[in-house]
């Protein structure tokens, strides 16, 4: 019965020890959250997979969102938690009794490890890790700037471990380490530079098929003319003061951003009755990068969307962002890089037919670097996924971007838990890297995050316009610097300890026990 409890009770805590659940029950979850559940089941590995694939169906239950992805999107959804589930089983098998302190050392850079792997070799997934339970404090996120999200979740297996071992002193000492760091990072970064960027963050809030057309649901879709018609609306509902950035969200308006598929009489009307100056053109047909750059001379302003790209030449299309400015003609794109399995890019072709059920024949080409635009600040474009990539990020920051901007679409799983995820990985971007951030979204967590991870301000509501103040107070931090080599450094080092340290141990039980029998 007392098993049972803590088994239960573990769950309960872990499960929803997350900003997008409960933030209340991630400090117990990072302090002794899997010490409860390994305090009875040590050494158990398909009791500790089985936990773990409790706790991840939770999780990660926006996959159930079927709506626009389909039934197969639950064989992902259990197959990935199982997959979480194995890894963790391996950790509590690896737990025998009694723990020394290189066991402790040596089980939280296992863990710390896989979670760097899981990212970038065994199956790319970058949601969901451990030390998403100390991002739920904003003292304890600090930490970040040091090691990382995977520097947070080694620390919180570093002390669920030494609480488990009965290393007291220990405990407490590692439990409180991050709350000191966090209190005296933000007393002493809180005042810096003090320019600021003026923004307009732009909310679309479609569902997909509203936007374009998607599986035949014709009688949903809105003519790109009404969508156009709208942001400019919503634009001008918000028209105070001079912006220094209009954003638009991921995929802002269907087409490609070269497509000329506007008539240029039907968009010279919308433009006039929202009191937009038309540019000239000799075209009958214009696309959507003619909108965008009516907007920029309007509001002499710089303006970012999500559009998608094209290089007929070389017969590649991009998922992109595009950057405008009244200052240039022309404009600079950025193609993102990491793409999302079947709906983005076909990781193989026998996949095929089932995308193809869905009304999806074309993919997109991943994008080759990161690249830093010069505006009213060094900026870089991240488009959605590529948020959650801390390496991906860091890169930007390294040359020279001040400002992350992330354009985002989360309505392919909607009314589901995924946006609040997204946003609270964002956040610890800005962290690690000492940068604010901006995030426009289709539907999501539009908003303004500070360099410390602290929200300035989120849209409220379905579609419309966030217009805010952001500060460009920034600082060089030690992630940046090292990325995550450090925590996998010494992930390493301490496995290499661990292993060496329990095969001698053996050998020495063994030559004991021979000289015993004779």
């Amino acid at each position: 019965m007392i098993c049972f409890l803590g088994i239960l009770l573990s769950f309960l805590i872990v499960a929803f020890g997350q900003t997008s659940w409960c933030p209340l029950l991630g400090p117990c979850a990072a302090l002794f959250g899997y010490a409860l559940f390994w305090r009875t089941n040590q050494g158990r590995f398909w009791i500790g997979t089985a936990w773990f694939f409790a706790v991840q169906l939770v999780q990660l239950s926006w996959m159930t969102a079927i709506e626009f992805q389909g039934i197969y999107i639950l064989f992902i959804w259990l197959g990935l938690s199982f997959w979480l589930g194995l890894q963790f089983g391996v950790i509590t098998f690896l737990l025998k009794k009694p723990l020394n302190l290189w066991t402790v050392l040596g089980v939280a850079s296992l863990w710390t490890l896989m979670e760097w792997a899981r990212m970038h070799i065994l199956c790319g997934f970058s949601f969901n890790p451990v030390g998403l339970a100390l991002s739920a404090s904003l003292y304890s996120m600090q930490f970040a700037a040091v090691f990382g999200i995977l520097g947070l979740s080694f620390w919180v297996m570093l002390v669920n471990l030494c609480l488990l071992s009965r290393r007291f002193y220990m405990w407490g000492g590692f439990a409180l380490f991050p709350y000191l760091f966090g209190a005296i990072h933000l007393l002493y970064y809180s005042h810096g530079d003090t320019r600021e960027l003026k923004v307009a963050l732009v909310q679309t809030g479609l569902l997909p098929s509203e936007k374009s057309l998607f599986g035949g649901r014709v009688s949903a879709y809105i003519s790109p003319y009404v969508q156009w018609q709208r942001i400019i609306h919503y634009l001008k509902e918000k028209e105070k003061e001079a912006w220094d950035f209009i954003i638009l969200p991921e995929s802002a308006l269907p087409f490609a951003a070269e497509d000329r598929i506007y008539n240029i009489g039907s968009v010279k009307n919308i433009l006039t009755q929202e009191g937009i100056a038309s540019l000239e053109s000799g075209d009958e047909k214009v696309s959507n990068l003619f909108w965008l750059r009516a907007l920029s001379h309007h509001y002499q302003t710089n303006v970012i969307a999500g559009l998608d790209g094209k290089d007929i030449d070389e017969k590649k299309y991009y998922a992109a962002g595009y950057y405008l400015s009244p200052k240039f003609e022309g404009y600079y794109r950025y193609e993102k890089r990491i793409l999302v399995p079947l709906a983005e890019y076909l990781p193989f072709s026998w996949l095929k037919p089932l995308v193809a059920s869905y009304g999806i024949s074309d993919f997109f080409t991943h994008g080759t670097s990161a690249k830093v635009f010069q505006g009213p600040v060094p900026f870089a474009i991240s488009i959605c996924y590529e948020e959650t990539f801390p390496s991906l990020m860091r890169e930007s920051r390294l040359q020279g971007a001040e400002l992350f901007i992330n354009l985002t679409n989360d309505n392919w799983y909607p009314s589901s838990r995924l946006p609040l995820q997204h946003f609270d990985l964002g956040r610890i971007r800005a962290v690690e890297n000492g940068i604010p951030l901006l995030r426009a979204c289709n539907s999501g967590i539009t908003a303004a995050v500070d360099s410390l991870g602290r929200t300035i301000a989120v849209f409220e509501g379905t579609s419309g316009v966030l217009s805010t103040n952001l500060s460009l107070n920034c600082r060089r931090t030690l992630y940046t610097f090292w990325g995550d080599a450090a925590i996998i450094g010494l992930s390493f080092l301490f496995l290499v300890l661990f292993l060496s340290v329990n095969y001698f141990f053996t050998k020495e039980i063994i030559l004991l026990k021979k000289l015993q029998v004779s």
